[in-house]
């Protein structure tokens, strides 16, 4: 609002008349969600507005909006700052105006050395060197020509090192068109490059980052969570101890902090509450995105608080805050990736599962299958499924539970993504719902033969699916027990 508030101010110079025929043109576009230039044409024209040439109105009023956004967000960001500079800087130089040039020059390059933006370091430099050669003379031009060579060394060192990082993320989204070991064995390849086999050999701020994502990477392949978490907290100290990385990357920040948390919540540390009041309140130091921003934080922070939660038992709160988020957001309507929000409302309808609000659990159930695709997330797609055959056949609805569980383990048969525990589960559940005459004893003697097996895989479990295998161990126990998994 505050943006289109002054995009009317910005476009005042531009009247016609008493009107200004673009804000009028601008009001048309922001009220009705059409897209008939006949309709605008015919609006406009009631209100005494020459509408002969549309389109050519419409891509003039785009070029005034992006002006008027320039304008409004001018120098919110250091690199927004600089480039404001740059502009200056020709401006002046175009004059004449050398020496206000240098004065200027020098002001902004300690802001483009603090956010490392190599290109904008380099885009300076050039600037200088002209400068200096028409107003101190060629030697001074020569050795600023020089300084050059300084970060294109050092955009060449990140440049490489992304690289790296770009081939360790593509290796987990092929995980599963390899093995563990040909997985584990790209992973050494790429850790064998010279640029990697130092923290020091990463030769700027925002190339140590990536050198520890692609560690973090690594670790995560290899199911080591505790390196994992050393080397994703190393990297959170580093970027809370710099000025400008957090406020001028904002969602890479909070995408990192994200990472830290997931790992976190699984191990048994006071710093874990003091990193997610961190992240709740980041959004407010942050002057561009911030609505974006803090959209991610609320899903981010909740979703890793009440995993927390259930991983330690404190069922009551984990009940709380759903309860509070649904008092603060009645109708949720999120922009962020489905990825997140998948398992965002997974966790919601585990919770209420264990509670036995079976009902309220299947709202959350039904709003992943029908909002979402599978392929958003098929690992945590599949395990919604289970859910859904948990909550029916605990509603009784042994019918639909009978052939939710028949649909699943065809399914699996091509994506062979359930656990052994899952198909065992299903197989019970199975069971237990075509018996034409099921006893209670019958059906807790078969619990009792799947809280066993459950039980077995747990202890020997050392993967990262033990939360999962636990999560099933919590539900069949009490299920045994004729409890709710919070009793």
């Amino acid at each position: 609002m505050s943006e289109k508030r002054y995009f009317k101010i910005f476009s005042e110079r531009h009247t016609i008349g008493s009107q200004n025929k673009y804000v009028l043109l601008f009001d048309q576009l922001d009220n009705f969600d059409l897209e008939e230039d006949e309709v605008y044409c015919l609006n406009l024209k009631k209100l005494g507005v020459n509408a002969d040439f549309i389109s050519a109105d419409k891509n003039y009023l785009y070029q005034l909006i992006l002006k008027s956004l320039n304008d409004f967000h001018n120098s919110k960001t250091y690199n927004l700052e600089i480039k404001e500079a740059l502009i200056s800087i020709e401006i002046l130089f175009h004059k004449g105006l050398y020496s206000e040039c240098l004065k200027l020059i020098t002001k902004t390059e300690v802001l483009a050395n603090e956010c490392e933006n190599f290109q904008l370091c380099i885009d300076l430099l050039i600037w200088k060197k002209k400068c200096s050669g028409y107003s101190i003379g060629l030697k001074m031009a020569a050795d600023v020509n020089k300084m050059i060579d300084k970060y294109v060394l050092l955009f060449n060192n990140l440049k490489r090192i992304t690289d790296f990082y770009y081939e360790t993320n593509i290796l987990q989204s092929e995980n599963e068109n390899y093995s563990k070991k040909e997985i584990l064995a790209k992973y050494q390849d790429i850790l064998k490059q010279p640029e990697l086999k130092s923290e020091k050999n990463a030769l700027s701020f925002s190339a140590k980052i990536f050198y520890y994502l692609i560690y973090s990477n690594y670790y995560f392949a290899s199911n080591n969570r505790a390196k994992e978490l050393e080397c994703l907290q190393q990297l959170k100290d580093i970027l809370v101890l710099s000025k400008t990385y957090a406020t001028e990357n904002p969602l890479d920040f909070v995408s990192i902090i994200n990472r830290l948390l997931s790992i976190k919540k699984h191990f048994q540390t006071n710093s874990f509450f003091s990193d997610i009041k961190m992240l709740k309140e980041f959004p407010a130091r942050v002057q561009f995105q911030k609505e974006v921003v803090a959209e991610r934080v609320f899903v981010h922070a909740n979703t890793h608080e009440i995993e927390y939660y259930l991983i330690n038992n404190e069922f009551g709160n984990a009940l709380f805050k759903i309860k509070e988020i649904e008092k603060n957001i009645s109708k949720p309507k999120f922009k962020i990736e489905p990825y997140h929000l998948i398992y965002f409302f997974y966790l919601h309808a585990i919770t209420l599962v264990y509670f036995g609000e079976f009902h309220r659990s299947l709202k959350y159930i039904n709003r992943i299958l029908n909002d979402f695709e599978s392929d958003a997330r098929p690992q945590v797609f599949i395990r919604v499924g289970m859910l859904n055959v948990i909550v029916h056949y605990e509603l009784r609805n042994y019918e639909l539970a009978n052939s939710l569980c028949l649909q699943i383990l065809k399914k699996n048969k091509q994506t062979k993504i359930l656990i052994g525990i899952e198909e065992l589960i299903l197989e019970h559940i199975i069971a237990i719902t075509s018996m034409k005459h099921l006893t209670v004893k019958a059906e807790t003697s078969l619990l009792k033969e799947l809280a066993l097996a459950i039980d077995i895989e747990k202890k020997k479990s050392k993967s990262a699916v033990t939360s999962l295998i636990d999560n099933y161990h919590k539900w069949v126990t009490a299920k045994v027990r004729k409890m709710f998994v919070c009793e």
